[in-house]
Formats: C-alpha cells, sequence, structure tokens
C-alpha cells in the first residue's frame, strides 16, 4: 500500500488568491472530505455558509470518529488538509461577512493588529496559530478562523452561520452590557 504523501499548509498571503485557490477543482486536494462540500452552492452569500457549517461538521463528525479516546483533534494534524480546511472556511466566513454587513470589517494580519493593538494580546495571545488574519470593524475585531476551527472542535455547538448573523449590523453595546437588549432580541427570546 503505497504511503499517503500529507498535503501541505497553505501559507495565505492573499486572501482573494487563497479562496480561489481554495475552490478550484485541484483545491480538493488541500482540504479535508471535499467530495462533502458541494462548491456549487458557495456563492458568497448569507446561505452558503450553512454548506461550510455542514462540512466543518462533517469534518468533527469524522475526527471525532478516528479520534482515540481524549485524542480528538489530532486527526487534523495528520497533514495539512486539517489546517487548510479551517484556514478555508474562516477566509470563506470573513469574505461573506465583508460583503453582506452594514458594518465596514477590514483584514488585517494578526501581527500587525497586535502591534497597533497591543492590548489584544492578553486575550488573543503572541501567536497567530491558524488567525494569520482577523477581521478589524468599529465594534472591534473578529476570529473568522477561530470560529471556524471550533465548528470542527466542538461540533453543533459553534456554527459559522450564526456567528456572521451576528456580525451583520452594530451592536448597542450599552443595551448589550446592562442585558437589556442583546442585539436586538428580547431578555425573553434568549432565556430558553
Amino acid at each position: 500500500m503505497p504511503e499517503q504523501v500529507a498535503a501541505p499548509t497553505i501559507q495565505v498571503e492573499n486572501i482573494a488568491n487563497a479562496l480561489e485557490r481554495f475552490l478550484s477543482q485541484d483545491g480538493d486536494q488541500l482540504i479535508l472530505l471535499p467530495n462533502r462540500l458541494d462548491k456549487t452552492r458557495l456563492d458568497y452569500s448569507m446561505e452558503s455558509l450553512h454548506v461550510i457549517d455542514r462540512w466543518l461538521v462533517d469534518i468533527h463528525t469524522i475526527n471525532r470518529l478516528q479520534g482515540e479516546a481524549g485524542k480528538a483533534g489530532e486527526t487534523l494534524m495528520l497533514d495539512g488538509r486539517g489546517d487548510n480546511s479551517v484556514v478555508f472556511a474562516g477566509l470563506y466566513l470573513g469574505q461573506v461577512i465583508r460583503a453582506h454587513s452594514e458594518l465596514p470589517w477590514q483584514w488585517q494580519r494578526f501581527d500587525t493588529f497586535l502591534e497597533t493593538n497591543p492590548v489584544f494580546a492578553e486575550h488573543y495571545g503572541r501567536d497567530a496559530g491558524l488567525d494569520t488574519f482577523v477581521l478589524v470593524g468599529p465594534q472591534g475585531a473578529a476570529t473568522p478562523i477561530n470560529t471556524a476551527l471550533k465548528r470542527v472542535l466542538f461540533g453543533k455547538e459553534e456554527s459559522v452561520a450564526f456567528i456572521a448573523q451576528l456580525m451583520m449590523t452594530e451592536v448597542d453595546l450599552e443595551k448589550a452590557m446592562t442585558s437589556q437588549d442583546l442585539l436586538g432580541m428580547d431578555r425573553r427570546d434568549w432565556a430558553g
């Protein structure tokens, strides 16, 4: 039986070029479970995030099934396809947010972001990990790649479509902090 050659982890320098490469037919070799991802439905719409969500849950499920007790997550690190899948999903999520949000989200390299916002190092740490890029907007920063990673690691509890919906409009921070109106929802709407 021939030894399987590990796919290299893609180093992203240009987001548009990376997404184009992942979405190409040749991009199937770079990601996990390409047969479970219907790329024809990836049109950068909000609805297309449900396709990404289902694919990431499939990766989560396979990863859990293949991982030994206490070792789930390690299967993803066997070659670069796990990292590539997470990076692709996160970049795609970020581009959908940028395309549909009323807020001016912009990509920024993680290291540049920390240089100009050192206080965030306490929360994010100094090692970018997979988060080579973060989204920066008027109300803070977001890590779409980390959101995709959480979907893979935790499954159905984390949804890229839900996170995108949260990032579409400005949050009234005063109301959100008092728990009287969280993202325009009455307390009864989110209390069970």
